[in-house]
């Protein structure tokens, strides 16, 4: 998941997280991002939770990056609890 961008909207990890979520009337996605190292180098961590349950964590050189690696964990583990 090095360039979650590349697949373009409609495979938008965010998006799809935010769907399944409010399809499943489980309330607003929260991103809550770190960051570490110097400036030229930083990574960045993300958690993606529903109020205080943590649903999906990410890493990435960026913001947006690590944001949707989260989503993606997320993702993956609310299909997995339908299993």
């Amino acid at each position: 998941m090095e360039d979650p961008d590349r697949f373009g909207a409609q495979m938008d990890p965010k998006t799809a997280l935010q769907e399944i979520a409010a399809a499943r009337g489980l309330g607003d996605i929260v991103y809550r991002v770190s960051a570490t190292g110097p400036d030229h180098a930083r990574l960045f961590s993300a958690t993606a939770a529903v109020g205080d349950d943590v649903i999906g964590m990410g890493e990435g050189s960026s913001k947006k990056a690590a944001e949707s690696v989260a989503a993606v964990e997320a993702v993956a583990a609310l299909r997995a609890r339908d299993a």
